[in-house]
């Protein structure tokens, strides 16, 4: 059961079997669809970013217990005294130094239950061997300048369109820091990169009950128009267009399908203008259609989760209603730089049975909006219910809860996070899709053995992500 959320008063049942969403809820969702919602804010209450509000809403303040400190904000980039190799290279932990506070076990667990999710819970309770290691909670990066500057524009200009599918008057950087209701907050999960172009390798793996995997890898470039260093603020979508990311990959493994590309143009509505993509197939050399992924297809090895579960969230919002329910205090994976670092084992000691090892994830206690979704009458996905936990610093979803056709809790995800020093943001790594009924799991963008991505690449346009590119490619 969901306990009392800061700023929502008492939440009577927010079980899956709850029914029917609160009157408040109806409201925002009746307003939103009639095109009444007014997501920007006043000037006066944009004033509170940087003042009692951080660049990108959260909270200066910490917590009355001092469990969660006040964000200062003293560091941008790498922090003095750091040895650092650039991009592409492994971030050094600013906080290697600190010590254990405790952990919480299947034992304990009980004692925390305060500050931890209905999906933690049910990993205590499911993996004996499941353990949360709780360390410091640290609030001290600051964010790029320039996304600060579009985040403060976007608060009193960008709107929600098309209902909720959309933006309007939306320049790149964070789109609401100031949210109104859950569909804001959601987008805030979509807008957080703060650089143009990327390129790296990952590795993914399912990871099955008795101790077997399933490997796919890739290499991949990933553009985001609206963060193109040489648009001027205010730049929208009115000269940017209505794609919001590009992504070409190179399948590596298995060798099945390796040497296969994609090239992908996500659409900012994925209602209205749906997703377009092309693969080439190095057996019969030819460039096609691909086929429409998207939802609650299965996605990556094993199938163990969906396709919109990628980063906690993608795709069109026309199949759920998203209720707000407000923040909470939780343990969530932060600071999560030694997963990833050869320097602290190999590939074995981070992917145990059930569960990543708990020796390599970081757990912080840390405010987190929480937002549920219960699927739309007439609607179908495999998800009836869903929750989303997303840290309030900087908008990565952190915990994730799915639940299946009779109401039981079916997957948990959680998604590790660290702070990029290259572009001085806060991104979301590896992250762990937990299968509760088989045991599985699915483990997803591990960089382990590979060099970290390169997010300061110059800026990729559009005509990187076509078909013609994916014939000129493929004759390289």
């Amino acid at each position: 059961m969901m306990e009392k959320f800061q700023g929502q008063g008492d939440v009577a049942d927010r079980s899956p079997t709850a029914g029917k969403l609160p009157l408040i809820a109806g409201l925002v969702s009746m307003l939103l669809s009639a095109g009444l919602a007014n997501a920007r804010v006043s000037e006066e209450e944009a004033a509170r970013l940087g003042a009692d509000l951080a660049p990108f809403g959260a909270e200066v303040a910490g917590n009355e217990e001092g469990t969660i400190p006040p964000w200062s904000g003293k560091w941008k980039g790498l922090p003095p005294g750091l040895e650092y190799d650039g991009p592409a290279g492994k971030r050094p932990s600013p906080y290697a130094d600190d010590q254990l506070l405790f952990s919480i076990t299947p034992e304990n667990y009980t004692q925390h239950k305060d500050h931890l999710s209905e999906g933690q819970i049910a990993l205590f309770e499911r993996y004996p061997t499941f353990r949360m290691d709780v360390y410091p909670t640290h609030r001290d990066f600051d964010y790029h300048d320039r996304t600060v500057e579009k985040t403060r524009w976007n608060a009193t200009h960008t709107e929600l369109s098309n209902g909720v599918e959309s933006l309007a008057n939306y320049t790149g950087g964070l789109a609401f820091p100031i949210p109104a209701d859950a569909y804001e907050v959601m987008w805030n999960t979509r807008t957080t990169p703060c650089y143009a172009s990327s390129t790296g390798k990952v590795d993914n793996y399912a990871v099955y009950a008795n101790g077997e995997r399933a490997h796919t890898a890739a290499d991949f470039l990933v553009s985001w128009p609206f963060n193109n260093p040489d648009n001027p603020i205010p730049t929208t979508e009115e000269i940017v267009g209505d794609r919001q990311v590009y992504a070409l990959s190179t399948s590596l493994a298995p060798p099945r399908v390796k040497g296969r590309l994609t090239a992908v143009q996500d659409p900012m509505d994925y209602v209205a203008k749906k997703r377009n993509a092309w693969m080439y197939d190095p057996g019969s050399r030819r460039v096609r259609k691909a086929p429409s992924i998207g939802y609650d297809n299965p996605y990556g090895p094993g199938g163990l989760q969906t396709s919109d579960d990628t980063k906690g969230f993608n795709g069109g919002f026309d199949r759920y209603d998203f209720t707000l329910l407000g923040k909470k205090e939780i343990y969530i994976p932060y600071h999560n730089y030694i997963f990833n670092d050869p320097a602290f084992g190999d590939l074995d000691d981070r992917l145990t049975k059930n569960h990543l090892n708990p020796d390599y994830v970081r757990f912080e206690l840390h405010r987190v909006w929480v937002v549920e979704a219960n699927l739309a009458k007439g609607k179908r996905h495999v998800y009836t219910m869903r929750r989303w936990y997303i840290d309030e610093d900087s908008w990565n979803t952190a915990l994730t809860e799915s639940y299946d056709s009779r109401d039981n809790l079916w997957r948990v995800g959680l998604f590790l996070s660290d702070y990029h020093y290259d572009v001085s943001c806060y991104m979301m790594q590896t992250q762990a899709m937990h299968d509760l009924p088989s045991g599985h799991y699915a483990s997803s963008i591990i960089t382990l053995n590979r060099k970290e991505s390169d997010l300061t690449i110059p800026f990729l346009s559009q005509e990187n992500f076509t078909p013609a590119y994916l014939r000129k490619a493929a004759r390289r």
